[in-house]
């Protein structure tokens, strides 16, 4: 059973309202772009600080498990849509 409710608002309240939504969806979609501080490639310390463990525990990670990672002249770099992707591919 559907309810149909029509209500009137004063033209101003109505107006006010709606930027109100346009501005908190406006916020909403920019923070979903710039909300991570961490950059799409992450070295070791950005990716750890990322996963929330300690390098040391990073560095015992990446030498057991089959860590995605990106190697240029010795610099790793860590793709953070990989990193999630493997985490994921971890829960149980």
């Amino acid at each position: 059973m559907q309810a149909n409710l029509n209500l009137e608002l004063p033209k101003e309240f109505e107006e006010q309202l709606q930027q109100q939504v346009i501005n908190v969806v406006t916020n909403t979609i920019g923070s979903l772009k710039t909300d991570s501080k961490y950059p799409e490639y992450m070295d070791k310390q950005q990716c750890s600080a990322y996963l929330g463990i300690s390098r040391s525990t990073f560095d015992k990670w990446l030498k057991a498990e089959n860590i995605p990672v990106v190697v240029i002249n010795g610099s790793y770099r860590f793709k953070k849509s990989e990193i999630d992707k493997f985490m994921l591919s971890k829960q149980k």
